[in-house]
């Protein structure tokens, strides 16, 4: 079973699940349909905040019933797709035997990896292992155009704050291509490749694995979107606008009165506290925690904590004149690093796709650099008169 992405953060990259089906007689009470998934998580569990932000969240499967799981996901307005797959007696014995080992309270928790270890690669592997491999065999050497950031940007579009942060967060291990096998962390990719899939049919021949297909429920509110976002011009624009103000409030704080100062310096300090801490934050997911996808960041080149000592510095040159040179050389190394992230982007030397990130934020580091040079420089003549 594939359901399709919804409105929830946890929802955005849909889910998949195994739905078994076994036949009984009325007399043992019926048909029974169990569906197994490895997305279960809760969030009252203890110290849940530190592992999520700690990257070590520890998720678990279980089995539920197939009527509630169809109400549930009818109620959230979400597609759901089922693959019937031919497998043999002893295949499907051996997968419900696994499941249902897998679901007992002793082996149900593993830990949660968004990409590498989730929901879906359970699925997949689960298959894989009763199929004798051949998902792995047969996708693990395709490469595909997509990477971890592109699939997870075009799936998180429609909450842009969502795209941006996670954007901003991903570092350079997130840009490597993807082979179609390890593409099927997400439950959609996984439907779409498991079509292709043929296995031994027993007679010396091969027949597809999946045996039929349908749509039990459709959506009107939650299409999956086709392509990643284009936000370059967005981000650009948004970059020069706030640079442009920056040079508007520098220009007029270098040559305006103590309350002129006062309003650029405070500008300006927000903003650098803003970056400062956003710097931060990179730098923590670098260095202490499981976060491999946000290692290496060159986004750390943009907002990093240098720009926390020049919130503090900033005040003091705009409103006392004090630390000028400080302030002054401080704004130029911070500049310098967002010309050497550009310079690494347009060379082909980085291979972190962050375009849009520079192009926001690169505008702001040069007028703000500029205006700090022009009031201190304003600032210099103004005591040789």
């Amino acid at each position: 079973m594939t359901m399709g992405v919804g409105q929830q953060v946890w929802e955005q990259f849909g889910h998949n699940a195994l739905w078994f089906h076994v036949e009984r007689p009325p007399m043992m009470g019926g048909p029974v349909d169990v569906v197994y998934n490895w997305g279960v998580f809760d969030s009252s569990q203890p110290y849940f905040i530190p592992h999520f932000l700690q990257g070590r969240m520890v998720y678990s499967m279980g089995g539920y019933a197939y009527e509630q799981t169809l109400i549930d996901y009818r109620q959230r307005d979400r597609e759901v797709w089922v693959q019937e797959l031919d497998l043999t007696n002893a295949q499907k014995v051996a997968l419900r035997d696994f499941v249902v080992w897998n679901s007992q309270p002793q082996n149900a928790n593993y830990r949660y990896d968004y990409f590498l270890d989730n929901c879906s690669t359970r699925v997949r592997d689960a298959i894989d292992r009763v199929v004798g491999g051949v998902i792995k065999a047969t996708f693990s050497g395709r490469k595909t155009q997509y990477t971890y950031r592109s699939e997870t940007l075009r799936l998180t579009q429609r909450q842009p704050f969502l795209a941006s942060g996670i954007h901003l967060g991903l570092g350079r291990p997130a840009d490597r291509q993807l082979s179609a096998y390890e593409e099927m962390f997400l439950p959609m990719r996984l439907r779409d490749y498991i079509r292709e899939i043929r296995v031994d049919d027993g007679h010396g021949g091969t027949h597809p694995l999946v045996k039929n297909e349908r749509m039990l429920l459709g959506t009107v509110t939650h299409p999956e979107p086709s392509a990643p976002p284009h936000w370059m011009p967005e981000f650009a624009i948004l970059g020069i606008l706030i640079a442009a103000l920056f040079a508007v409030v520098g220009w007029r704080g270098a040559r305006g009165s103590h309350g002129a100062r006062v309003a650029s310096a405070t500008l300006f300090s927000v903003w650098a506290f803003g970056a400062g801490l956003l710097g931060v934050i990179l730098t923590l997911l670098w260095t202490v925690t499981d976060h491999h996808f946000a290692h290496r960041n060159e986004n750390l080149l943009l907002f990093n904590p240098l720009w926390l000592v020049l919130a503090i510095v900033a005040p003091m040159t705009a409103v006392k004149g004090r630390l000028s040179q400080t302030t002054r050389w401080l704004t130029f190394a911070i500049a310098g690093l967002g010309l050497i992230a550009l310079l690494l982007h347009l060379t082909g030397l980085s291979r972190q796709s962050n375009g849009e990130i520079i192009a926001f934020a690169l505008p702001p580091m040069l007028a703000l650099a500029w205006a700090v040079h022009r009031g201190t420089a304003h600032a210099r003549a103004a005591e040789r008169r």
